[in-house]
């Protein structure tokens, strides 16, 4: 399986995590990510109160998200060794394209290994993909709390714009400079 890791990073603690793509038999790898997120967590990355989701409800969804299309979309996990030294999911990121030029950004990492540089980490990986598949835009659609996004895009070099309507955010990031 070594050769389906596409890169390897260091956490600001020094945990070597390795990221690659989803694969369609990685749906288990999807519900231990979502298993291993809280409730205010699950909250600002799906936007519903998810505390106790039907645990089917979250396998089927778990099954559809692994199933991408590769020539479309873009879609990575990160791994890390944590415990007893098993490899486990801690974040994911991904893309899926809206049209030829514009794509639905999502990130995810799981609560014990926030803070420490996985998300930004995901985040220029997702661009540097996203640009090379030809995307010159990511929107993303999150609640006007959701104070963890802001504070990661705002280390990026990316253009951001932002609108605003009731409790949401819509960002856009524009990948090669403002609105290309």
């Amino acid at each position: 399986m070594d050769d389906l890791y596409t890169h390897t990073f260091r956490t600001k603690d020094g945990d070597l995590l390795r990221l690659r793509p989803l694969q369609p038999e990685d749906a288990h790898h999807l519900v231990d990510l979502f298993d291993h997120m809280g409730p205010e967590s699950r909250f600002l990355r799906f936007n519903l109160a998810l505390p106790n989701p039907d645990r089917e409800l979250v396998w089927s969804e778990a099954r559809r998200l692994a199933e991408i299309d590769p020539e479309r979309d873009g879609a990575w996990l990160a791994f890390a060794k944590l415990f007893d030294n098993e490899e486990v999911p801690v974040g994911g990121a991904r893309y899926m394209r809206i049209d030829e030029y514009s794509a639905e950004a999502s990130l995810a990492v799981r609560d014990d290994m926030q803070n420490k540089g996985i998300g930004y980490e995901l985040m220029g990986f997702l661009v540097s993909r996203a640009r090379l598949a030809g995307v010159k835009k990511l929107v993303a659609t999150v609640q006007r709390n959701n104070r963890p996004i802001f504070h990661l895009l705002s280390k990026t070099d990316l253009h951001l714009e932002y609108e605003s309507e009731g409790g949401y955010t819509t960002i856009t990031a524009f990948l090669n400079g403002p609105e290309n």
